[in-house]
């Protein structure tokens, strides 16, 4: 129907403009009686579901079908400390770790100073919250301000409005956040079918993703004891997501297991300047 349309509003507003001009075809009696013949339009597959979903949020206001941030609700769920529910519950100047899409930006001037500012809305899956950006943070950050774009964001909460607002202190795509937040890997084995060609891929696949993340084999017993062995410095890896699909593809869902930092992020020391160069007045 979309394909079709461009045609088809440019027949529409062509017999407009006829039927305003007062123009008859010649045939026009003709037709008239005549059944008219149904235009088939052309077969073609569904958009990719990023577009179909940018289109429902664009005509609807809201998502239909499904929700962009889905198929990164595992990485939501683990790198994130907060959502934009649970972090309304955070006492003043909390810090926090918390993931969502880019909704909307709104950037301006401001009048105190002059400087650019962005005041960001993103959505994670249970709501919305802000993030603003002023002075260094905006030009340091203002590149991945992207409409659609899933990001992590490291800051304060204030909690005085609706919705939470946060003051950043690092802000990163989400896809980067395994790697730097995820303390070890382990790949969670079955003793029954341990075997050395088992092990073999399990290597192999390690030494595609290196990395400085130390990796450990987690070894299930019938019984259900577990034993956990560290691997050489040359199995470590970088965590991501390609390498979770590469294992689970491999061995299956339940075989991949990081680590992570859940520690809150401290918050960052403020640099206090004195006035006048070294005279020593305030």
């Amino acid at each position: 129907m979309m394909a079709a349309l461009d045609r088809v509003m440019a027949r529409a507003a062509s017999a407009a403009v006829d039927r305003q001009r007062g123009q008859v075809s010649l045939f026009d009696a003709v037709d008239a009686a005549t059944p008219k013949r149904v235009e088939k339009s052309a077969q073609l597959s569904e958009w990719p579901q990023h577009e179909l979903l940018a289109h429902e949020k664009e005509l609807l206001g809201f998502y239909v079908t499904g929700h962009p941030l889905t198929p990164l609700a595992p990485l939501l769920e683990k790198y994130c400390l907060h959502t934009s529910t649970t972090a309304k519950a955070l006492p003043a100047h909390g810090m926090t770790r918390i993931g969502g899409m880019v909704s909307a930006v709104q950037q301006g001037m401001s009048k105190k100073n002059g400087k650019a500012y962005a005041m960001v809305t993103l959505e994670d899956l249970e709501g919305t919250f802000s993030v603003l950006l002023v002075n260094d943070n905006y030009e340091k950050f203002r590149e991945l301000l992207i409409p659609q774009k899933a990001l992590l964001v490291i800051g304060e909460v204030n909690n005085d409005e609706d919705k939470p607002k946060l003051f950043p202190t690092e802000i990163l795509p989400l896809e980067d956040a395994p790697p730097k937040f995820t303390k070890q890997i382990h790949f969670r084995l079955n003793t029954a079918h341990l075997t050395p060609e088992l092990l073999e891929r399990a290597g192999v696949i390690a030494q595609a993703h290196p990395g400085r993340c130390p990796l450990f084999l987690c070894l299930r017993r019938p019984a259900g004891e577990l034993i956990f062995i560290e691997t050489h410095e040359r199995f470590h890896v970088a965590p991501s997501v390609a390498l979770q699909q590469a294992v689970d593809n491999q061995f299956g869902g339940d075989t991949y297991h990081a680590k992570v930092d859940t520690t809150l992020p401290e918050r960052p020391k403020r640099v206090w300047q004195r006035r006048g160069g070294d005279s020593g007045n305030e």
